[in-house]
């Protein structure tokens, strides 16, 4: 009895350690539980040997998985750079966190009975994730504390697919592999497209098809599952452009690199971007302004997957900054010596097809005796060759008239009163098929307007090749657009900028080829000479003015 008694005390202390210690795990399991961020935290060890460095930006992607979890958001479109750990949370950790979960009848997708048809690119990104995550799984860390919830049936089909004992599974494809059959509770969809093959067409489009045609239908519940689209941008016609303009459910958070006060990121669940400093980076403890610098040198790369807006600030080939600005408070326009109208001919009403784009530009004579370029008008419209007569009503006056009619226009129609309105010496159609169509048109209805129709063949070279030929032009001050007294732009030419400015990597380009068509034309009949190019011709005339005369006839 004494030396029981002489060893209560040690024993005792013993016990309410290991008390503590289980009380301690319990909360920590609690708050782990809780917190999608904080279970991240906890289990960076477990996949990634490098140190955790923390940044709000996955704070903030957290938060709008946990919304997701919750049944908050259904559909959440995460545009971010590359390399902020967002395949290791959104991916990796997200799963293996609702797994952990204690089911909850109120919310089917928590719990170890979720389950997840996870896709990348590539077969190799979609295993690494899976690998990451099954070695996260079955890690000493997670059994110890949830190994009697989760626990990995022994009989798995491959790497690219695992399953828990109560029903739960991971699914992993490449947007190349097959899921016929298969389906999801969440489908998540991490950087569907590879970087270096976004400017290919087809493989955007192979993207897009395979999103619409087979991944829709990969759901177990149309009225509880959810999806997650994680990637960054890379063209303007990605699969975060198409979730955008097709699917108004999709909530959307991007996070540019660089802070800019006019994009800032709000979201349906009260998230705002916290940033208030134009220019603030996003991970600094990670990518300051050294590390962001070579990424800098790619205007391309730094406008889309830093920036989250695949065109470059400004401006790629035609920067916003180039374009003058002619303000006039009456609308009045300079007496133009001549007028030019360019038409990039689609016709179609289908709206998956191109527009036809239309642009009209005056040369005037500017202050300085020098030759001026203005854009005057400028539309994109999908119509057909043509429209159907309207019946002009009793008394009805020119102007009424064709306010009426206007709806009703096609292609042709809606040329010839452009260049009626506008005076057009010369109307430009590119010779493609459809523009010798139009053309045809334009001579069997219109002839006799006071103005000519001729046919452009591009001779081969592509669209960036013939914007580079008449870059210079901007770069030089020629070119400009009439503006309001506050320096506000009509709604068609803020189009026409915002387009020049997207492309190459713009969702439309009918514009743009307008424009450089026109240009092209104008340098061709030594409209638009450059200040260079004027001084040089100064310096030879007066050369030869100096020379003497000859004292004999040659």
């Amino acid at each position: 009895m004494t030396i029981l008694t002489e060893f209560e005390p040690s024993l005792l202390q013993s016990l309410e350690q290991r008390l503590k210690r289980e009380l301690d795990r319990r909360e920590e399991i609690k708050r782990l539980e809780g917190s999608l961020i904080e279970f991240f935290r906890a289990a960076w060890p477990e996949f990634d040997p490098a140190p955790y460095v923390h940044g709000w930006h996955l704070e903030a992607i957290a938060e709008h998985l946990e919304a997701v979890s919750y049944g908050q958001i259904r559909k959440l479109l995460v545009n971010i750079a590359p390399r902020h750990s967002k395949t290791l949370l959104t991916s990796v950790a997200w799963p293996a966190w609702l797994w952990a979960k204690e089911p909850d009848p109120k919310f089917p997708l928590i719990g170890p009975q979720a389950k997840f048809l996870c896709l990348s690119y590539g077969d190799h990104l979609a295993l690494d994730s899976a690998t990451t995550m099954r070695r996260l799984v079955q890690g000493k860390w997670y059994q110890d504390r949830w190994g009697k919830r989760v626990q990995l049936t022994a009989d798995q089909e491959a790497k690219s697919k695992f399953d828990t004992t109560v029903g739960g599974t991971r699914i992993s494809s490449s947007f190349g592999g097959t899921v016929t059959g298969r389906g999801g509770d969440i489908k998540i969809i991490d950087d569907p497209l590879k970087a270096d093959e976004a400017e290919s067409e087809v493989k955007r489009e192979h993207v897009l098809r395979t999103y619409d045609g087979t991944l829709k239908s990969r759901i177990t519940d149309p009225k509880h599952s959810a999806e997650v689209i994680i990637m960054q941008r890379l063209h303007e016609r990605d699969l975060s452009e198409h979730v955008l303009d097709t699917d108004p459910d999709f909530v959307h958070l991007w996070l540019p690199e660089e802070y800019e006060p006019d994009r800032k990121c709000v979201t349906s669940i009260g998230w705002s971007d916290p940033r208030t400093e134009e220019g603030e980076l996003l991970w600094p403890e990670r990518f300051g302004p050294k590390e962001l610098e070579p990424f800098r040198r790619n205007p391309y790369e730094w406008a889309g997957q830093w920036q989250q807006r695949p065109e470059v600030r400004g401006g790629a080939i035609f920067k916003r900054e180039d374009w003058g600005l002619y303000i006039t408070e009456s609308g009045k326009l300079p007496t133009p010596d001549y007028v030019v109208a360019s038409l990039d001919p689609a016709y179609t009403e289908k709206q998956e097809n191109d527009p036809s784009g239309f642009t009209v530009w005056s040369a005037y004579r500017g202050e300085d005796g020098h030759t001026k370029l203005m854009c005057i008008n400028a539309w994109m419209k999908r119509l057909p060759i043509h429209g159907y007569d309207v019946e002009r009503q009793p008394g009805e006056k020119e102007a009424a008239y064709i306010a009426r009619c206007k709806p009703h226009w096609g292609l042709v129609e809606w040329v010839a009163h452009s260049c009626r309105v506008f005076k057009v010496n010369v109307l430009l159609i590119e010779s493609k098929a459809s523009g010798l169509s139009v053309a045809q048109e334009m001579a069997r209805l219109h002839r006799g307007q006071g103005y000519s129709v001729q046919l452009v063949d591009p001779k081969g070279a592509d669209k960036v090749a013939r914007a580079w030929a008449v870059q210079h032009l901007f770069a030089d001050g020629m070119i400009e657009l009439p503006a309001y007294e506050d320096g506000s732009l009509r709604d068609w030419g803020q189009q026409l900028v915002d387009q020049c400015a997207a492309f190459p990597k713009g969702a439309n380009d009918d514009l743009v080829d307008s424009t450089t068509q026109a240009l092209r034309h104008l340098r061709d009949r030594h409209l638009a000479v450059r200040k260079d190019e004027r001084a040089m011709a100064e310096m030879e005339a007066g050369r030869h003015r100096s020379q003497p005369k000859p004292l004999y006839p040659a």
